[in-house]
């Protein structure tokens, strides 16, 4: 795998990127945190915040002009959040006595500040943090600037300054600096900072580091600050203080200095379902009380985009968001090789390509959890127990106990091949002849048929071989017929074949209905309002999803669109395996879409039906609304087992042979003498075993007298491994039947002395 291009792929990946408030804000300084601070009544932490990126921060925030609020997402929702004013708030409700400061050790450099005003203490303050022997020159009686043309408290103001006299920081009063003093105050100090000055204002001045043309000479204040914002003076003084920094520790100037200052966030936010909510009223003088601050800060909308998470179960279920599943993922692959909380993760994924429909940056985490997925296997490392089950289901599917490759009775080529693929035949056997026969009615020159699997569950699974050799198989089949066109009932087969074999002509059986006509079997049906689930599979297939509204509208019944649908429809459960990987995770993934909508729903993947219906909700399958006979039965249906699935399956071969006078031979099953509780029956489907099995055990069991007996009850204990899998079943034999007790199953190989 590679993990540089997986890492690259991080990046695109928005959730973390600042909220246009923090992009604004000049000096950068966590609104959001400091919001909800506020907003949970934490006044003194919300101070803290603010301190930690504001120099002098109970003038500071009484001062500044918030460039913050214009960008406020809130603001054409209700208005903007009042910043200014919750700073206000909490510097006189929040502020306590500061914690004495570690003293730093100073490190033998020495910087002179040009001007004490809002901008030159930023730099003086900063640098002194840093180390700095840090001297101001200020030409008056008093440092602050133009801090005292603002109507503050003039003992907080006087509070403030005096704490800056009182420390380490060196300050001259009363003294100007003109351009001769200038050339001697650059040889004395390592560098010099210049706040302000009328003459100054011709000197040459980098836009991205604030160097002058003359060597160790930087500039701040109104020399590049060119308004009289309060912030940005402040942010002024701050870039130059880390101009003078790398300056003489002799680093680069510019690198990684991107966003200093104002720009715009990459972050999107979707405001569709935010609610309005006017500001809140202050009551004392325009100011907020500690109740209206925290009223307030509640409006706050907490930017961050988390649109794939709040679409998508497995992102919630595993608290994850793209960024911190690519570094797990890599984290799996390139440090510890094969975590089982990791891999379970991985292995939950639906891939159903949801989180990439509502990314603004378009990121997919199905590509990578597909080559992932490959990767684990490649590697071994991948739990054998994740899709095994699939697996031998997919080997079934393309045995002869299901295959089927032929020309149209009585024809010696087709046009057309009728693929119904393996999970409709398994699910709603008794359709297939009918929609065969529909097809050799309206196709006047040859309709095939050709039973099997598509490869979906290699494909999902990470199988990169399997699905290869799959996809190859399918096409030789389809050369051996002639190339004809390919009729699918499946809408996974659909994506399958027309991502993997473009060269083969395919039309959906829906598309082929709305154009040719559907069936008139359905008059008696009494119309419904149906929700429609569309197929993740069907994502951007927008031909097919339309030919299902139209057949459905033809039928006599109406649509109800769900929120998610067509191209940001929701997976099923089914999808990318995770109803055998991690049948809890489906378990959410069932009823987080059939609670959508209270309507009964119509879909057009077998799958999608059965696993809704196993929750309790009333599904029907389109070819239910066309062919089945009493709805509201059909409504209530619930899915066949998974060993009933397969015999379906086969049940679908033996119809279709008899078009051509053959049969399939059956030779010495058991299974009708085996008696099952509907405990032990629920039991062998979350264990994922099937009648088939059992029926195995207990054959070879009888065949070869490998069993034991519990003298207690006079039960029957057998095992059998098949492929990687040992069965054991608890039965005892009573009139010529087989009554099962217990089953279970292990990966564990018994060895026998």
């Amino acid at each position: 795998m590679d993990l540089e291009k997986l890492l690259s792929k991080e990046k695109l990946c928005i959730t973390d990127k600042p909220s246009p408030c923090i992009a604004q804000c000049p000096i950068h300084v966590d609104i959001k945190t400091f919001i909800a601070e506020v907003s949970e009544g934490n006044l003194k932490k919300a101070y803290k915040t603010l301190a930690k990126r504001v120099p002098i921060p109970r003038v500071i925030c009484n001062i500044c002009d918030h460039p913050c609020e214009e960008v406020c997402i809130r603001k054409d929702l209700g208005g903007a959040i009042s910043i200014g004013a919750l700073e206000k708030a909490v510097i006189k409700h929040g502020y306590g006595t500061p914690k004495k400061e570690f003293s730093i050790p100073k490190n033998g450099k020495t910087v002179a500040v040009v001007g004490g005003g809002i901008s030159g203490l930023t730099v003086a303050l900063d640098l002194d943090k840093k180390g700095y022997a840090v001297t101001i020159f200020e030409e008056k009686a008093e440092i602050g600037g133009r801090m005292w043309n603002f109507q503050l408290p003039p003992e907080l103001l006087r509070e403030e300054l005096e704490h800056i006299k009182k420390g380490k920081i060196s300050i001259r009063f009363n003294s100007k600096v003109g351009e001769e003093e200038l050339q001697k105050i650059s040889k004395d100090y390592d560098a010099v900072c210049i706040d302000t000055g009328e003459w100054h204002q011709d000197l040459e001045i980098s836009d991205s580091t604030f160097q002058t043309k003359i060597p160790g000479v930087f500039a701040g204040g109104t020399l590049v600050n060119k308004n009289d914002s309060v912030i940005y003076s402040i942010s002024a003084g701050r870039r130059a203080a880390v101009s003078v920094d790398r300056y003489i520790q002799k680093i680069s100037m510019t690198a990684s200095r991107e966003n200093e200052g104002s720009y715009t966030t990459p972050l999107t936010l979707n405001t569709e379902n935010i609610e309005k909510i006017l500001p809140i009223n202050r009551s004392d003088k325009g100011e907020y009380s500690e109740q209206e601050a925290v009223l307030e800060a509640k409006r706050c909308i907490r930017c961050q985009c988390l649109e794939c998470v709040n679409s998508c179960v497995h992102l919630k279920k595993f608290k994850m968001t793209p960024k911190s599943y690519i570094r797990s993922i890599n984290h799996n692959e390139a440090i510890i090789l094969g975590d089982h909380h990791a891999n379970k993760m991985i292995n939950s994924c639906s891939l159903c390509g949801l989180c990439g429909e509502v990314c603004p940056s378009k990121l997919n985490m199905r590509d990578i959890i597909i080559e992932t997925r490959q990767s684990m296997v490649e590697k071994e490392k991948m739990p054998p127990s994740a899709h095994d089950f699939a697996l031998k289901d997919m080997e079934f599917s393309n045995s002869d106990k299901f295959t089927l490759l032929k020309h149209q009775p009585g024809f010696e080529r087709s046009s057309h091949l009728f693929f119904p693929g393996c999970q409709l035949s398994a699910s709603s056997p008794e359709y297939i002849s009918k929609i065969y026969s529909y097809l050799t009615t309206k196709i006047k020159d040859g309709v095939g048929i050709m039973l099997g699997c598509c490869g979906a569950p290699a494909e999902w699974s990470g199988r990169k071989q399997e699905f290869e050799a799959s996809i190859k198989n399918t096409i030789e089949k389809w050369e051996s017929m002639g190339k004809p066109s390919l009729i699918l009932a499946c809408s996974t087969c659909s994506n399958i074949f027309r991502t993997y074999i473009p060269e083969i002509n395919c039309v959906s059986l829906w598309e082929f209905m709305d154009k040719s006509g559907i069936p008139q079997e359905n008059s008696r049906h009494e119309y419904k309002t149906l929700s429609i689930h569309d197929a993740c599979t069907t994502r951007y297939d927008s031909t097919l999803q339309d030919s299902v509204r139209k057949i459905i509208k033809k039928l006599g019944h109406s649509v109800k669109e769900l929120k998610f649908s067509r191209e940001k429809t929701k997976c099923c459960g089914y999808g990318g395996l995770i109803y055998y990987a991690n049948k809890e995770q489906s378990k959410e993934f069932i009823k987080d879409r059939i609670n959508e909508a209270e309507e009964d729903y119509v879909v057009y993947c077998s799958m999608c039906r059965d696993l809704f219906s196993l929750e309790g909700k009333r599904a029907f399958h389109i070819l239910d609304l066309i062919y089945g006979e009493d709805l509201e039965k059909l409504g209530e249906r619930k899915g066949p087992k998974l060993w009933e699935r397969r015999l379906n399956r086969t049940k679908v071969k033996e119809e279709l042979l008899k078009l051509y006078g053959e049969s399939i031979h059956h030779g010495g099953e058991i299974a009708a003498n085996i008696i099952l509780s509907e405990s032990i029956e629920e039991k062998m489907e979350d264990k994922l075993i099937l009648l088939q099995d059992v029926e195995k055990v207990i054959k070879n069991a009888e065949s070869n007298v490998e069993k034991f007996v519990n003298p207690n009850n006079g039960h029957f204990l057998a095992r059998k491994r098949l492929a990687n899998v040992t069965y054991w079943v608890e039965y005892e034999y009573e009139q010529e039947k087989y009554l099962v007790h217990n089953v279970y199953s292990h990966r564990m190989e018994v060895l026998e002395g």
